[in-house]
């Protein structure tokens, strides 16, 4: 507080009768994000804290608020001709903050943008995108899309589910074990018959129903009923 009274003694003494300057440029050294005041350095030498960057130091209120660069050049100007401080004007912003009311949150830096509200979060970076609403979680990276939902719906759905792949899989393996199964029973059948006078057609019957027991197709429900087309 001494080197800060010394300081606008200076300023006092150098206007030499005048009003004295309510505006002055300095050096941007520190800043907490969290009470939106910086630190800055004027005359190069004189270190000033607590510097508003909001119209009050109050981390609660809502609003917007620039956060300068480290090292960047503003425009500090004085309350009521007070030791309060704010800056007036920005030359190099490191991000935007911003609150209105209980629900909506806004920031913005070079790498990224984030929106809260609500049920509602967005953050967008370069080729990245997350969001998630009211439950429905979407990601994009690059040329990969993932959503979590509990349905998914193209075109209104019209056309049912989708159809699922390993389901598919399954029952065609199902069906192949089937038919192979039967291809047997049939040789084992033609082999109960016999040839000739001899031959009885109870044999074979009997010996197909007993190589195809325990042989049947259970086709699985293949539609995934959460995504529709």
């Amino acid at each position: 507080m001494e080197e800060l009274n010394k300081f606008w003694k200076n300023v006092t003494n150098r206007a030499k009768g005048l009003v004295p300057m309510q505006v002055f440029p300095a050096v941007v050294k520190k800043v907490d994000e969290k009470l939106r005041t910086c630190t800055v350095c004027v005359n190069d030498n004189v270190d000033i804290e607590d510097v508003r960057l909001y119209a009050v130091v109050d981390d609660s209120l809502k609003g917007f608020c620039l956060i300068p660069a480290k090292d960047s050049m503003v425009l500090v100007g004085r309350i009521a001709n007070s030791n309060e401080l704010f800056v007036c004007s920005f030359s190099e912003v490191d991000k935007v903050l911003g609150t209105i009311g209980d629900k909506m949150e806004i920031a913005i830096d070079e790498e990224s943008l984030s929106y809260k509200c609500d049920k509602t979060e967005i953050e967008v970076k370069s080729a990245e995108l997350t969001a998630k609403i009211d439950g429905v979680e979407l990601e994009v990276k690059g040329n990969k899309i993932k959503v979590k939902a509990e349905e998914i719906a193209f075109n209104d759905g019209n056309n049912k589910g989708l159809a699922k792949v390993e389901v598919i899989k399954d029952n065609l393996d199902a069906l192949k074990n089937y038919l192979t199964a039967m291809n047997s029973a049939i040789s084992t059948g033609f082999s109960g018959v016999g040839a000739g006078p001899s031959a009885a057609g109870s044999a074979g019957a009997g010996a197909y129903q007993g190589a195809m027991e325990g042989q049947s197709i259970v086709f699985q429900d293949m539609e995934n009923s959460k995504v529709k087309h």
